[in-house]
C-alpha cells in the first residue's frame, strides 16, 4: 500500500496535472479487480491524510496549500458552536483557523474537513470556512423530532438537519429524540441549514422522560445503552458459578485473606488485594477479575466491548463496557465467591522496588467488600467499624507499604496534580441535591499504588518478552504551553528568575523531566492559588493514550506502563489479558500485530469520549443545580483571565463566566502582560488569577449548559452575608 501510494504522488507531482480515477489508473497501468480495489483504498487514505485534494469534479491533484489556498486538518467545536482546526508545520510552525458556527457547513466535532476562503487577520487566528468533509470522525448525532418531518439537533453546538421520509417520520412524536447515522455528502441547505443524507438507527426516548438528557449524552458520545441481540443470547449460555472443571490447572487462593475495597456505590468489582511480610520482603497479591475467560475474541460480547472501548459513568447511572449480568455477577469479584481471576504477585524490598514477580491464573474468594469510608476510618482515625476486626493487621501492613510506594513515586519524579473532582448526588428523577469534592484519602491511595505496581509489572514483562502488546503510553509534554505556563508563574512571582532560566535551559537541551515538574508544583503547593496554578500545567501535559509503541510514561516516571486492573470497564485491559491468554501459545502472533494498533486507536478515542460525555453531565447536572440558585450571593475563586472576562470558580468546584460589563466595581480591560483585568479609572485595582471574589448568579442555560455570574471584589450585593459554602459540600 505505501509503495503504491508512492507511485500516485510521484506521477501527480511530475506531472502537475488534475486527473479522475480511470485516467489515473490507466496511467499507472493498474488492472484487475484486486488492485483496483487497493489503488482505490490508497487513494481514499491519501485524500484523508491531506496530500491528495478530491474536488467537485471527481479529480484528484496534489494537495499544495499556497496553490490551493485551502487547508486540511481535524475540527474541533467549541461550546459555543464556533470550530477551530489546528495545522503544524515543521518548516513554517503552527497555524490556527476559527470557523464561525455559520460556516461549519455541517461539520461535527473531531470530523476531518478542508477549509476554504482564507482570511488573514491581525490576530492569533485565520478565518477560514469548511469546504467539505473529508472523514466523519462520529457520524453518529442525536436529534430531536419537532413534528412536520423537522428534526433538531439536540446538541446546541450542532448546526445541520437530514432527508427523512413522511413515512419514517409517522413512526415518531413531538418531542422524540432519534439516533442518526449522518453521512459525508452535503445534499444542499434549506434556509442556512446543511443538509445530509441520514439513517435513524435509534429511538432513544422522549425528552419528558425521567434522565433523558444523561441517556441522551450518552447517545451523543456513542455510548449505546443496548447491547446486541447475538451478546444477550451468549450472555444466556455463560453459567453464573465457577465449575470445578474451571479451576483445574489454576492456583487456588480461596483460603488466602483477599479482599476489595471500593466505593460504597461499587457493583462491578475488577480487583482484590492481598498481602504478606516474610524476612524484610512485602509480598503482595493483586487479583483481578478473569473477564477473558467469559469474554473472548469472535463473540459478540467482545464486539460490543471493542465497540464500547469503555464503561462511561454519567453521574448516578453507568453505561457499561459489558452486560451488568457479566460485570456486577460472575466477573465481579463479589464477597463469599468463588471466581477466577488472573492475580500477580510481587516481591518488594524495604525502599519500594521490586524483588520478583509472578503472574499466575487462580481461583479467590473475597473474605470482605470493604469501603473506603470504613478504611479511611480505621487507618486515620483509630475507628474499627463492625466486622473489619479481623482484616486491621493486613490493612496497616498495606498502608505501611502504600507509604514506601508513594515515597518512591516522588523520589522517581512521579508528577502529582491537584484533584478537583466533583461527585454530584441526585434524587430518583435525576435532580442534583448537593454537590460535594472528591478528595483522596489513606484507602484510595492504597489502591492507587498497588494498582500501578500490578500495570508496571504487568507491562515490564511483556516488554521483555520482545511481543506486539498494548502499553499505556504518555508523552512529553507541549513545550510551547509549558513555556507560556511557566512565563505566568513569573509574572505572578511564583517562580524567581534562576528557576525560570534552568527549566528553559532543560526545554532547550530537550532535558525536560517528569521530575523537573513534579519539583515546580512542590515550589507552589502552599499558595493559595496552587489548585489553578496545578490545572493549567495540567493542560502542558500530553494526554495519555493506548499504543502498541513503548514510550514510557512521562506522569508516571515509568519505562514500562499498561492498564491491566480493570478489564470489566476497560477495554485495553480485556486486550492485556486476552494477550496473556493468547501468549501461552504464540500462534497468531502475526495477526495480533496487524490488529492491535486500530484497536488502540479506538480505545483511545473513545476514552476521550467517555471523559467529555462525563465532563458534559456534570455540567449539565451543575447548571441544573445553579439554576435554582439565581440571584444568590457566593464566594469564588478566579481561574482565567481572558481578554473576554473572567472564570470564577465557587468552592463546590461550580464554574461561570463573568463579562466585563457584569463587573459591579469598575471598568475593566485585559493587560495581556500581565494576565489581570485592569481597572480603567484605577490601576491599583485589578482581578488576578486566585482572587477570592464575591459573585452573584446572573443567568444559566440549561441546553447550553453555562452559568454567568455578576463580580466585585467586595461584596455589593445584598445588605447580607454571602452565602459562604463548605468547600466539600452546597446544599
Amino acid at each position: 500500500m505505501e509503495f503504491l501510494q508512492e507511485q500516485i504522488l510521484e506521477y501527480l507531482n511530475r506531472t502537475n496535472k488534475k486527473m479522475n480515477f480511470n485516467t489515473l489508473r490507466k496511467k499507472l497501468n493498474i488492472s484487475g479487480e484486486s488492485d483496483i480495489l487497493l489503488f482505490k483504498q490508497a487513494l481514499d487514505d491519501l485524500v484523508e491524510n491531506g496530500r491528495l485534494y478530491y474536488d467537485h469534479n471527481e479529480e484528484y491533484q496534489i494537495f499544495n496549500i499556497s496553490k490551493l489556498n485551502k487547508v486540511q486538518g481535524k475540527l474541533f467545536i467549541s461550546r459555543k458552536g464556533n470550530g477551530y482546526v489546528t495545522i503544524k508545520d515543521k518548516e513554517k510552525g503552527v497555524f490556527n483557523y476559527f470557523i464561525h458556527q455559520c460556516d461549519l457547513n455541517g461539520a461535527l466535532s473531531d470530523d476531518i474537513v478542508v477549509l476554504h476562503d482564507l482570511r488573514y487577520m491581525k490576530s492569533d487566528y485565520i478565518l477560514a470556512k469548511v469546504e467539505k468533509i473529508v472523514k466523519r470522525n462520529h457520524s453518529r448525532a442525536v436529534f430531536e423530532y419537532h413534528g412536520n418531518g423537522v428534526f433538531t439537533p439536540y446538541n446546541q453546538r450542532t448546526k445541520l438537519t437530514f432527508q427523512v421520509s413522511k413515512r419514517q417520520c409517522e413512526n415518531y412524536v413531538y418531542g422524540d429524540r432519534v439516533l442518526v447515522e449522518i453521512e459525508e455528502d452535503n445534499l444542499g441547505k434549506i434556509y442556512d441549514t446543511p443538509v445530509f443524507n441520514g439513517k435513524i438507527v435509534a429511538l432513544i426516548g422522549h425528552k419528558d422522560d425521567p434522565k433523558i438528557d444523561i441517556k441522551t449524552i450518552a447517545y451523543d458520545y456513542g455510548f449505546s445503552t443496548e447491547f446486541s441481540k447475538k451478546a444477550l443470547e451468549e450472555l444466556e449460555k455463560i453459567p453464573m458459578r465457577v465449575s470445578l472443571e474451571e479451576m483445574e490447572g489454576r492456583v487456588d487462593l480461596r483460603e488466602q485473606l483477599i479482599f476489595t475495597i471500593d466505593g460504597e456505590d461499587t457493583k462491578d468489582i475488577d480487583d482484590a488485594i492481598s498481602i504478606r511480610k516474610e524476612n524484610g520482603f512485602y509480598y503482595l497479591g493483586v487479583h483481578i477479575a478473569n473477564v477473558s475467560h467469559y469474554v473472548k475474541p469472535g463473540m459478540a460480547l467482545f464486539e460490543d466491548a471493542k465497540q464500547r472501548a469503555t464503561s462511561a459513568y454519567l453521574i448516578d447511572s453507568v453505561i457499561p463496557m459489558l452486560p451488568h449480568k457479566l460485570s456486577n455477577g460472575i466477573c465481579s469479584l463479589n464477597p463469599n465467591a468463588d471466581r477466577l481471576a488472573k492475580s500477580v504477585e510481587i516481591q518488594i524490598d524495604k525502599n519500594g522496588q521490586i524483588v520478583d514477580y509472578n503472574i499466575f491464573e487462580s481461583v479467590i474468594n473475597s473474605k470482605k467488600q470493604m469501603t473506603y469510608t470504613a478504611v479511611n476510618s480505621i487507618l486515620e482515625e483509630g475507628n474499627i467499624p463492625e466486622g473489619y476486626e479481623p482484616f486491621v493487621p493486613n490493612l496497616l501492613l498495606m498502608n505501611e507499604l502504600a507509604t514506601i510506594l508513594e515515597e518512591s513515586k516522588r523520589k522517581r519524579g512521579s508528577i502529582d496534580f491537584a484533584s478537583n473532582e466533583v461527585k454530584i448526588k441526585t434524587d430518583e428523577n435525576g435532580k442534583p441535591i448537593y454537590l460535594e469534592t472528591r478528595r483522596q484519602r489513606t484507602g484510595e491511595k492504597i489502591i492507587e499504588n498497588f494498582m500501578l505496581m500490578a500495570n508496571e509489572v504487568i507491562a515490564t514483562n511483556f516488554y521483555n518478552m520482545d511481543v506486539p502488546f498494548v502499553y499505556r503510553s504518555h508523552a512529553e509534554p507541549n513545550v510551547e504551553k509549558f513555556i507560556g505556563a511557566l512565563e505566568f508563574l513569573k509574572s505572578q512571582d511564583l517562580i524567581d528568575e534562576k528557576r525560570m532560566i534552568r527549566l528553559l535551559d532543560k526545554i532547550n537541551n530537550n532535558d525536560l523531566k517528569s521530575y523537573d515538574i513534579a519539583g515546580l508544583l512542590n515550589l507552589i503547593e502552599d499558595d493559595p492559588c496552587f489548585i489553578v496554578m496545578s490545572n493549567m500545567i495540567l493542560r502542558c501535559m500530553s494526554k495519555a493514550i493506548y499504543s502498541t509503541h513503548n514510550e514510557g510514561h512521562y506522569g508516571l516516571a515509568l519505562e514500562n506502563y499498561t492498564h491491566f486492573t480493570s478489564p470489566i470497564r476497560r477495554f485495553p485491559d480485556l486486550m492485556v489479558h486476552t494477550l496473556l491468554d493468547e501468549y501461552k501459545t504464540f500462534e497468531r502472533i502475526d495477526e495480533i500485530e496487524r490488529v492491535l494498533p486500530s484497536l488502540c486507536e479506538h480505545s483511545s478515542f473513545m476514552e476521550r469520549q467517555a471523559d467529555e460525555a462525563e465532563e458534559a453531565a456534570n455540567e449539565l447536572k451543575m447548571s441544573e443545580y445553579m439554576f435554582e440558585h439565581i440571584g444568590e450571593t457566593f464566594e469564588g475563586t478566579v481561574v482565567s483571565c481572558n481578554r473576554y472576562g473572567l472564570v470564577v470558580m465557587l468552592d463546590n468546584l461550580v464554574k461561570g463566566r463573568v463579562d466585563f460589563d457584569d463587573m459591579l466595581d469598575g471598568i475593566y480591560y485585559y493587560g495581556t502582560l500581565s494576565h489581570q483585568l485592569i481597572n480603567r479609572n484605577d490601576h491599583s485595582k485589578n482581578y488576578k488569577i486566585g482572587d477570592r471574589i464575591f459573585i452573584k448568579v446572573k443567568e444559566v442555560s440549561i441546553p447550553y449548559r453555562t452559568i454567568n455570574f455578576y463580580a466585585s471584589k467586595e461584596n455589593v450585593f445584598e445588605s447580607e452575608k454571602p452565602k459562604v459554602r463548605r468547600l466539600d459540600k452546597l446544599n
